[in-house]
């Protein structure tokens, strides 16, 4: 497989006052396994470059169709959800086709050149989805039942069941196979009885066994089409639930908000920091306050954010210089302070 190029994806660009708004790129690749040149979308989280912190990946086909809706949706679940790198990979029609379970050219072509790629040319943390709406749903779930794809989730949305392939995979494998297989998540429109039927009973036979992270979900108010929008957004604040904590516990202290990262890390297998911006709102919080301990909370704070934050000293003093902008001038000057307790050398601790 061969990069051919890198250009900016004028499909899913919009002109705002006369410039372009990018929502991702564009890689065109030489693909072995398809013999013809492929495209695959880039969309990198927004603090990518001025970091050295690893993603988790969120691979999703049908890329020429639903790369937009995915996008927004990740972006209106911000803090809710990690920041991923979203890869958009193009397909359609009968390469999505599943072959009894066999290695298919597209299967091979994602597992074997894709996803390497990704991996060898942006930070990836070692956890990814695969998700797919209608025939790339089928083929999601194809891709499960094999148990041999590099993903650690996998979303169906409205899947192609009709024709009972998939529910005839399932049927003949073992339980014991089926529950050490990955999380999958599957989700339905209001799509008739020949969707339904099937979508009923591969639900019960997944749901129905024990100690498995198997999820369905049905959205009767939605169409095959509309349904993605519905379907991501709760796959996503599903497998995430817990994700960002409670308002108390926000404030409970330093120890108690970096115990909820720790244990977000240590569940989903990658490094998972404070939110810049909840960082942000604490050193506010601390420094307004007139409790016994907010001068040492702001200490911790103000640490942690200079030590793990790539952008933390600009993120701090943006903090300090709103508060002293906007009438909480004292706050504002007790932030400098601490800053420059711990950073002495800024230029903004001279003079």
């Amino acid at each position: 497989m061969k990069v051919l190029f890198l250009v900016l994806v004028s499909t899913f660009s919009i002109a705002v006052n006369a410039s372009e708004l990018v929502l991702a790129q564009k890689l065109k690749f030489e693909s072995d396994f398809l013999g013809e040149k492929r495209t695959i979308l880039v969309k990198l989280p927004e603090q990518y470059d001025v970091s050295d912190k690893k993603y988790p990946v969120l691979y999703v086909l049908h890329a020429q169709w639903d790369m937009l809706s995915t996008l927004s949706t990740v972006d209106l679940l911000e803090g809710q959800v990690p920041n991923f790198i979203v890869i958009g990979v193009e397909g359609m029609g009968m390469e999505l086709r599943p072959d009894q379970g066999k290695p298919t050219a597209f299967s091979q072509f994602l597992s074997r050149e894709v996803v390497p790629y990704v991996n060898n040319n942006y930070r990836t943390a070692d956890f990814s989805i695969l998700s797919g709406h209608s025939n790339a749903g089928r083929f999601v779930l194809d891709y499960w039942l094999n148990n041999k794809a590099p993903f650690s989730q996998y979303y169906a949305f409205s899947p192609s069941l009709e024709d009972s392939y998939i529910n005839g995979r399932v049927s003949n494998l073992a339980a014991k196979k089926l529950k050490v297989m990955p999380p999958l998540t599957v989700t339905i429109a209001n799509e008739g009885e020949h969707m339904q039927t099937p979508f009923d009973n591969l639900s019960q036979a997944l749901t129905g066994l024990s100690d498995t992270s198997f999820t369905f979900q049905k959205f009767p108010e939605q169409s095959h089409r509309t349904t993605k929008h519905h379907s991501m957004q709760f796959a996503l604040q599903h497998t995430f639930d817990g994700w960002e904590p409670a308002y108390e516990l926000k404030v409970s202290g330093f120890n108690e908000l970096t115990n909820h990262y720790r244990n977000l890390s240590e569940k989903f297998g990658f490094k998972v920091l404070i939110p810049t911006n909840t960082l942000q709102r604490l050193m506010a919080h601390y420094a307004i306050s007139k409790s016994e301990n907010a001068a040492n909370e702001l200490k911790m704070h103000i640490a942690y954010t200079l030590e793990e934050i790539s952008t933390g000293i600009d993120a701090t003093i943006e903090t300090a210089d709103y508060l002293l902008n906007n009438g909480y001038a004292e706050a504002g000057e007790i932030i400098l302070k601490e800053m420059c307790n711990q950073a002495k050398d800024h230029t903004r601790c001279k003079g």
